[in-house]
């Protein structure tokens, strides 16, 4: 037993003694004698893929801003196609059906791309990007989801409410966050839908901001039941409310006397969850 304990001792000596050059003799020669291995390693860091930078998680972007979409990507990927998609607002609940639009076709892939956000009738949308290489052929994709907000809420925080009378469309922001989005209806010829901010005022007095609720008003001028009626100028003159449903083809273009006008489970909806006093924004 002592005597391999000695035998042991003895080759961790020769061991401690052997030349350094013998390792480094070694590894060269074992680099020298395995270039498959070096190619395999080689193969799985080029490994095509592609990495959103920019918009970051949870970004929103405005409608007419300039935005510079950032990738970076491995592999042969040479050119890069850029679209966008998403689905359409909706109308009491149901889809409308989606929309999607090239931003670049085989763009160059030097990392980024500058882009004009356009006008899109969705509360957001999905960047995508797909790389292909020099023979066209498609190696990696990948897409980020971003909040979309319209020209007209620009610079405005905390809870209002927004409504365009050039896309018969009306925001409602909670805490500087979207909740809400419908078509609507806004005067049409001859008729007259003012623009009003917090503040403002009109012939038909202080205007902008929700000055009364009612879930049933009746317009003695039209003889007709308004649903779920908000008064947005405080001698109710304007409102917004619910329409009829045989109106409902019309929301989404100029159609009212004035008031800006909804689908009832829209006006429904909105009705709760807006309080009085909420400033309305009208463009």
């Amino acid at each position: 037993m002592r005597t391999w304990h000695v035998a042991l001792a003895l080759l961790a000596v020769v061991l401690l003694a052997a030349p350094a050059h013998a390792v480094t003799d070694d590894a060269s020669a074992l680099t020298s004698e395995a270039p498959l291995g070096t190619e395999a390693v080689r193969e799985v860091e080029l490994k095509p893929s592609l990495t959103l930078l920019n918009p970051a998680p949870g970004a929103e972007w405005l409608e007419g801003s300039p935005a510079t979409i950032r990738w970076v990507s491995t592999g042969p990927i040479k050119t890069v196609r850029l679209f966008f998609y998403g689905d359409l607002s909706r109308l009491s609940g149901n889809a409308r059906g989606s929309f999607s639009n090239v931003i670049a076709d085989a763009a160059p892939n030097t990392g980024s791309y500058r882009w004009t956000v356009p006008w899109i009738d969705a509360s957001g949308f999905v960047i995508r990007l797909a790389g292909y290489d020099a023979k066209g052929q498609r190696l990696a994709e990948t897409e980020r989801g971003i909040d979309f907000r319209p020209k007209e809420a620009a610079g405005l925080e905390g809870t209002y409410i927004v409504v365009s009378k050039h896309r018969q469309r009306l925001w409602y922001y909670q805490d500087s966050r979207l909740r809400w989005i419908s078509l609507v209806s806004t005067a049409q010829a001859g008729y007259e839908t003012p623009q009003m901010r917090p503040g403002s005022y009109g012939s038909r007095g202080a205007m902008g901001k929700v000055f009364g609720k009612d879930p049933d008003a009746f317009s003695k001028m039209y003889k007709v039941h308004m649903l779920w009626w908000m008064a947005i100028t405080s001698s109710g003159s304007h409102g917004i409310h619910a329409t009829s449903p045989n109106f409902y083809d019309y929301l989404g273009s100029p159609a009212s006397h004035g008031c800006i006008r909804q689908t009832r489970e829209d006006a429904h909806n909105l009705y709760d969850m807006v309080k009085v006093g909420t400033p309305v924004y009208v463009f």
